[in-house]
């Protein structure tokens, strides 16, 4: 490999750092920006009672 290709290639991979440094930084930002969603709703999951096919919630 020629010197010149050595360095294309470290100036392709820098550019790649540098595209998913932005990246990052705009998913970090979305991240905080974004309502936040409960994961658990009330009464969620449901207990179910085995013997009488009854739901309890």
């Amino acid at each position: 490999m020629t010197r010149l290709a050595l360095a294309d290639e470290l100036a392709e991979i820098r550019a790649e750092i540098a595209r998913l440094q932005k990246r990052e930084e705009t998913l970090a930002t979305m991240a905080k920006t974004f309502p936040v969603i409960p994961v658990f709703r009330r009464g969620w999951p449901v207990n179910r009672d085995a013997q009488k096919g009854a739901v309890h919630v």
